[in-house]
């Protein structure tokens, strides 16, 4: 299987110009596009935490993990994994933006609709 590359502008140069200020369409798709980039990032950290917590006994000295204390776990493990995109410590939002900034921009009019809840909880 080959893939087919995609080329995007990219300026490696020192700007000789400004670039023309963002319409009210561009800064609503790559808010969009922020907040869409940010929940990504925090479901694959909480399947991330989910692998980890699958490698730990369910079994401590209090006896077998019980129905609730599972659940609770889940949740919180979902709630460290939203924080931690917050913060953008991780980093994989903040590539999914510079790699698509350009497409979203080019096709602002449309990608401004896009139905992103901010702050969803996934």
């Amino acid at each position: 299987m080959t893939a087919t590359p995609v080329h995007l502008p990219v300026n490696l140069g020192a700007a000789t110009h400004s670039a023309p200020p963002l319409t009210a369409e561009q800064k609503k798709a790559l808010a969009n596009l922020h907040d869409a980039a940010t929940q990504l990032e925090g479901v694959f950290l909480q399947m991330v935490m989910s692998a980890m917590r699958d490698t730990v006994p369910k079994q401590s000295i209090f006896g077998e993990e019980s129905a609730s204390e599972s659940t609770w776990q889940s949740m919180l493990d979902d709630q460290y994994s939203q924080q931690m995109a917050g913060t953008g410590g991780f980093g994989l939002a903040a590539q999914l933006e510079t790699q698509m900034r350009g497409l979203v921009l080019g096709n602002a009019r449309n990608e401004s609709h896009a139905n992103v809840e901010r702050g969803a909880q996934l």
